[in-house]
């Protein structure tokens, strides 16, 4: 059962808009959906608690940048007194074309670097994720260039639809499991 949903992104107004802040707008919405607060505010995450399915459901956005996501995981985990396949991680990959979602019970960081750091901190690979299309990749454009953009005008006309996507998804996670979540939204 996934108490905890950690959404990656990078922290500042001039990363707010860009495709590597997925999991953090994802997060947001839901939690705004909810009507519920990041409440707790330290360093190296801000974290939101909600009543859902009857028991606590935590929701965290790493302050630690990308790169070092799994500090914050890390310090998150036994506060919260979770293990790894008990949280969700939202991210962005450029993999997988704009607007597609997959979820996996676990799987490699596929060259996804805040992957890498929860991997490297928690000590493995076995925790859900959920990967937000952003693809493809143009040519001549750095990985890191590409992810730090913000959106082009064809991908925020498909946008809001897209995060809709992401918190129905989220949300079917957390009420019908992730095996629903990967039947309902792994084909589209």
């Amino acid at each position: 059962m996934i108490k905890l949903i950690v959404g990656l992104g990078n922290p500042g107004k001039e990363y707010s808009f860009t495709r590597h802040n997925l999991g953090f707008i994802v997060v947001d919405k839901v939690v705004d959906k909810r009507r519920g607060k990041f409440t707790e505010q330290k360093a190296d995450y801000h974290l939101a608690t909600l009543r859902l399915r009857s028991e606590q459901v935590y929701f965290a956005k790493p302050m630690t940048f990308m790169n070092l996501s799994g500090k914050a995981v890390a310090a998150l985990l036994p506060r919260l007194q979770l293990l790894p396949r008990e949280m969700l991680v939202i991210c962005d990959d450029f993999a997988l074309p704009f607007g597609k979602v997959r979820v996996r019970i676990s799987g490699s960081d596929g060259g996804h670097n805040g992957l890498a750091s929860i991997i490297e901190h928690v000590g493995g690979d076995d925790f859900p994720r959920m990967r937000m299309g952003i693809g493809p990749q143009p040519e001549g454009v750095t990985a890191e260039d590409f992810v730090l953009e913000q959106f082009k005008q064809e991908e925020v006309d498909i946008l809001d639809e897209f995060i809709k996507l992401g918190v129905s998804c989220v949300e079917t996670v957390i009420y019908r499991g992730l095996t629903d979540a990967m039947n309902k939204y792994n084909g589209l």
